[in-house]
């Protein structure tokens, strides 16, 4: 009984990962924005300084004995811990704010997490046939030419969950005992990092039960979700009292598919395609599994399916502020990897894809992509779902110009008296603190009396050794095919 592995090294997708973590930790932002981040990491905030899950007013709601609990997912805020321990003491002796040092240093474990799921989507790639060139083109799409590359900088349960369900899927092809085992294990903690990850189990079981695989270890994938259920039902007993109080109503209904689904796919405010260029190949890469690998297929295009029909049927499927179609996060992965078996034109269309993302995304990596709707919403423009059919307001086509409208409002403002300020939470641009810097950890250091040039600096290195990694884990067939190759270049250690 081993776990298997699909022909090919280990060393491309390790290469990968780490290159990647390399690249999110030289852009990792300077905070949190979004209510929701704040609140799960308020969570591991107060279970380092012994509050238990309670968390300060107004990042969550009344529950058990009125105290305040956030309704948001418990496993990102429990993985989240030992960093705001560091954080808790880091505070103690900098005398810095413990909150915005909780922030810094939890956010590169997103990072890390979105470069995890690259060496995912290598794996994945070559189990159902593809090239390790063509996996590392998937992996690289998903972390540069999707709103991936947005997420890596942000602390919501997406990027947590699309590492869960992309090696819950891997695992789970293996169809060996323990690689099954593996994959319900990680089906139950895909259902503790979000409710939607209930989907995951099934579909896995559903997979094994029509490859012939033993009717016991079919079940195993559906006892994994039961098993995460179970522990969210406790988990909502202990803050609302009740298994299926969730602290939030989630109105599950169908009359809202078809706009969802048009929105979440097409539509310019929040559209996979327009967002995600790389997926649209994905349709031509299930063609060609469907071949030799049809229920592979099948489960990867019934993972995207569960995801988008959940989703749309809720009235905020466009989830609030956000870029792109955040609610689709997690079947990127799965999606790339079926891009991976392109090759030829499909392939340098890929490339071409891939760049135009990147394009589009960038922008999120220095700047915080809210700006542009706290713009609107300063100009008395409605944003959330009227966004999603308006190509005037379209975000993907204002990304840019805010990106550097917020620049240009932090080369104005002097940062420490930005963050010495205190009092209500703003409610314009002019007040916000986040949105007058740049988002990258070395603009504030001058907080601490250090030069930006040397965070700067660091950063830029960072940077490259991680573009270097990844360049080097793209030579990795080559350097086994063509040993002449291989002596002109300089050997890892």
């Amino acid at each position: 009984m081993s776990l298997s592995i699909p022909r090919g090294s280990l060393s491309q997708p390790i290469l990968i990962s780490v290159g990647f973590t390399l690249i999110f930790l030289a852009l990792v932002a300077p905070g949190i924005y979004s209510v929701d981040g704040n609140a799960m990491l308020a969570v591991s905030e107060s279970l380092v300084t012994h509050r238990g899950f309670t968390v300060p007013e107004g990042l969550g709601v009344p529950g058990v004995g009125g105290r305040i609990y956030s309704h948001w997912y418990p496993l990102l805020s429990v993985l989240a811990v030992p960093f705001a321990y560091l954080a808790l003491l880091t505070s103690r002796v900098t005398h810095l704010p413990f909150h915005y040092l909780a922030a810094v240093f939890s956010l590169p474990m997103m990072g890390a997490l979105t470069a995890a799921t690259a060496g995912i989507v290598v794996l994945l790639a070559r189990r159902i046939g593809a090239t390790e060139k063509g996996a590392w083109w998937a992996a690289v799409g998903f972390c540069i030419g999707t709103v991936a590359l947005a997420y890596g900088r942000t602390f919501y349960a997406e990027p947590l969950l699309a590492f869960l369900t992309a090696a819950a899927v891997y695992f789970t092809f293996g169809k060996s005992l323990l690689n099954v085992v593996f994959g319900a294990s990680l089906a139950a903690l895909a259902m503790v990092a979000k409710p939607t990850g209930i989907i995951v189990g099934p579909i896995l079981a559903a997979y094994l039960l029509v490859k012939g695989v033993p009717i016991l270890r079919c079940a195993l994938p559906l006892l994994g979700t039961a098993i995460g259920f179970g522990f969210f039902a406790v988990f909502n007993v202990i803050r609302f009292g009740h298994p299926l109080d969730f602290g939030i109503h989630f109105p599950f209904q169908p009359s809202y598919f078809f706009s969802g689904a048009a929105g979440l796919l097409a539509g310019p405010g929040y559209g996979l395609l327009w967002y995600c260029p790389p997926v649209i190949l994905a349709v031509f890469g299930f063609y060609k599994a469907w071949k030799s690998y049809r229920f592979e297929a099948l489960a990867i295009a019934a993972v995207f399916a569960g995801f988008l029909v959940l989703h749309s049927c809720l009235p905020y499927w466009f989830a609030a502020w956000s870029w792109g179609p955040r609610y689709l996060v997690p079947t990127l992965p799965v999606l790339c990897a079926l891009s991976g078996l392109l090759e030829g034109g499909l392939r340098k269309t890929l490339v071409g894809l891939t760049v135009l993302g990147f394009a589009i995304n960038v922008p999120t990596t220095f700047s915080f992509y809210e700006r542009y709707y706290s713009e609107l919403n300063e100009q008395g423009i409605p944003t959330e779902a009227s966004l999603a059919w308006s190509f005037r307001y379209a975000p993907c086509l204002h990304g840019w110009p805010a990106a550097i409208r917020q620049v240009q409002d932090a080369e104005k403002s002097d940062v420490r008296e930005i963050f010495a300020e205190r009092g209500a939470p703003s409610r314009t641009i002019s007040e916000s603190r986040a949105l007058r810097v740049v988002a990258l950890w070395w603009w504030v250091l001058p907080i601490v009396h250090i030069p930006r040039i040397i965070g700067a600096s660091v950063s830029l290195l960072t940077g490259l050794v991680g573009c270097w990694i990844i360049y080097r884990a793209r030579l990795e067939e080559d350097l086994r095919v063509s040993p002449r190759l291989a002596d002109h270049l300089i050997p890892l250690p």
